[in-house]
């Protein structure tokens, strides 16, 4: 069987221009681990294994990273007021959002700042930071962390997990928290990096205070963390009472409370997907209905691309949609809309 290094030595012979820069958004590691274990300085945990092994299938099959690359479809303003144009490329949408995010990660990582972005589910968050790694985040050192249901609540499931992630060697056990979080400090010391935590609105208090003191102590050598969350995150920073949440509010430097994708936004992504006439009431009613949640919008392209590709689009179209998808029950212009 062929070894993982035989494998990138072999991906690297093919195509000279690619880089482990290139191949690490595509996992959860960092680019320096990716390149120690590529090098055979490092050898990989089992999943880690998997996961660069995954994404050597993914470019061998030609999903990621193919030759050429591809390009984002940039929304940019116009001259005209309030009017926006889209630049014709192909495979993602730059927004609003995306450009928000982009500027708080390149702030967070340029000065070692804490920054916390907030969205509602589906606008976009964790996609703007996929695209981010994929294009300027490949020259900064990061991690991406997304928490789940128990790294969320247990303290040292988290902390050994984030360890796992930086390929750092830590004891097991219910005792071996302080330990693990001493050997990540210390790596982090070593060789900063930008700490990127997503799904942060369900995380414990506990767990909040030892990210805040990861950054404490590896600050000074350039260490910087962005948290992803919904709005309600923010609420509970900046109301919270307890001392865990007050002591990592005090230490934010960058705030994003972001709105997803606004109505003339929605209205190019539409027309860029082959949606090419909306009257203007449909399209009020069309950001409504998605909220501005960039999941909704496309979900909403596919179905009008596939039902109603070169018909014009009104009210009654939209309606129809929202309820087809969501079960929602939307009144025209003037009327409220009712779930």
């Amino acid at each position: 069987m062929t070894t993982l290094r035989e494998r990138l030595n072999a991906l690297f012979e093919r195509r000279p221009g690619l880089t482990y820069g290139a191949i690490a958004p595509f996992t959860t590691m960092a680019r320096r681990t990716v390149e120690m274990i590529g090098c055979g300085d490092r050898v990989p945990r089992p999943e880690n294994e998997a996961q660069l092994h995954g994404v050597l299938d993914q470019i061998d099959a030609g999903e990621i990273l193919r030759t050429g690359g591809s390009a984002a479809i940039e929304i940019t303003e116009t001259a005209a007021p309030g009017r926006r144009r889209v630049q014709r490329t192909r495979g993602f949408y730059i927004t609003d959002t995306v450009r928000r995010v982009r500027q708080v990660l390149d702030y967070c990582a340029e000065h070692a700042a804490v920054g916390v972005i907030t969205a509602e589910f589906g606008a976009g968050k964790t996609e703007s930071v996929s695209h981010w790694r994929k294009t300027a985040g490949r020259e900064i050192e990061h991690v991406v962390f997304e928490f789940d249901e128990f790294s969320s609540r247990n303290v040292v499931d988290f902390i050994g997990a984030l360890a796992d992630m930086l390929e750092v060697g830590h004891p097991t056990g219910p005792q071996s928290g302080g330990q693990t979080f001493r050997a990540i400090c210390a790596l982090l010391q070593e060789h900063p990096s930008l700490l990127i935590f997503d799904q942060v609105e369900c995380v414990f208090p506990r767990i909040l205070q030892v990210m805040r003191q990861i950054w404490d102590r590896t600050r000074k050598t350039g260490t910087g963390i962005v948290l992803l969350a919904s709005p309600m995150f923010m609420s509970r920073l900046h109301t919270g009472r307890m001392r865990d949440i007050g002591a990592l509010t005090s230490r934010v430097g960058i705030w994003a409370a972001l709105r997803g994708v606004q109505r003339e936004e929605a209205v190019n992504i539409l027309r860029q997907e082959g949606v090419k006439e909306i009257d203007d009431d449909a399209a009020e009613l069309l950001f409504r209905a998605v909220g501005g949640s960039m999941r909704r919008l496309m979900a909403v392209a596919d179905l009008l691309v596939a039902k109603h590709a070169g018909k014009l689009v009104t009210e009654r179209t939209v309606a129809g949609v929202a309820e087809n998808l969501w079960g929602l029950n939307l009144q025209g212009r003037g009327k409220a809309a009712v779930t």
